[in-house]
């Protein structure tokens, strides 16, 4: 199935691959950002094992088939969550190895990150959002477990994945809003539209990150209006933009091994 960015294939600039909390959305966006094609595999609740097995199912490109022989700038895959169990049973260090062998086979010079998701929030259950910042922090080490992994089979030469670090930047930002920070904004479940699918807002600010971290350039002053296949996406206005764009570049700038 051709994806909604099917440009000229010499163009790509990135390649995406994940589940709904890549959504197209996220993509999009991207292209928005970086004004470079972006392409994409997406397969709702997914695994990488599953991402591996089923490509030919997707939504976008069918990944396999297209990556040995399309090379891209960047190649970016995300893990299911809640991570603890799927690392444990879906074997996420082989299959992101797999998967990143594919981009490397094509381009040599591909930088490989991880994006670092979250997981559910769970603050009907414990009263609190506190709990689903917590768990973010505990799951970053698995998230390093899988890019060590990664780096451990790349060839010599062959640039370390990295990870971009949005869960992080939602912990930067429920924190900002508890301090008041965010204009009009009171909980960190006024970027979700249920217990862990952003907002278009919440996307903004998650492209955000991602763009810091593959161009390494400051997201501050990024265009605001994203616009997407389906019309002008909901971004947040120039007031909380300026918040999320400052909170962006401070989460990057702060988080280890993401330099390039």
């Amino acid at each position: 199935m051709s994806s909604a960015f099917q440009f000229l294939i010499e163009g790509v600039s990135a390649f995406y691959l994940g589940h709904s909390l890549v959504s197209p959305t996220l993509p999009e966006m991207m292209h928005n950002l970086m004004e470079t094609p972006v392409e994409f595999q997406i397969i709702n609740g997914a695994p990488l094992e599953w991402q591996w097995n089923e490509s030919a199912n997707a939504q976008g490109m069918n990944g396999r088939e297209w990556l040995p022989t399309h090379p891209v700038d960047a190649f970016v895959m995300t893990e299911r969550v809640p991570l603890a169990p799927t690392v444990e049973y879906h074997a996420s260090q082989k299959y992101a190895a797999d998967w990143a062998a594919l981009a490397v086979k094509a381009n040599p010079a591909v930088k490989l990150y991880l994006y670092e998701t979250w997981e559910g929030i769970d603050d009907q259950t414990t009263g609190t959002t506190k709990t689903w910042r917590e768990q973010i922090v505990k799951n970053l080490p698995l998230w390093e477990s899988i890019a060590d992994g990664v780096n451990k089979t790349l060839p010599e030469g062959t640039a370390p994945m990295r990870i971009i670090p949005a869960g992080q930047g939602m912990i930067r930002l429920h924190d900002a809003i508890e301090r008041g920070e965010v204009p009009g904004m009171y909980s960190i479940r006024d970027f979700f539209r249920d217990d862990i699918h952003p907002t278009d807002a919440g996307f903004y600010y998650v492209a955000l990150i991602n763009y810091a971290v593959l161009t390494g350039e400051s997201p501050i002053g990024a265009e605001r209006n994203m616009m997407g296949m389906g019309g002008p996406y909901d971004t947040p206005s120039d007031k909380v933009a300026d918040v999320l764009q400052r909170l962006a570049k401070e989460t990057v700038d702060e988080f280890n091994g993401v330099a390039n």
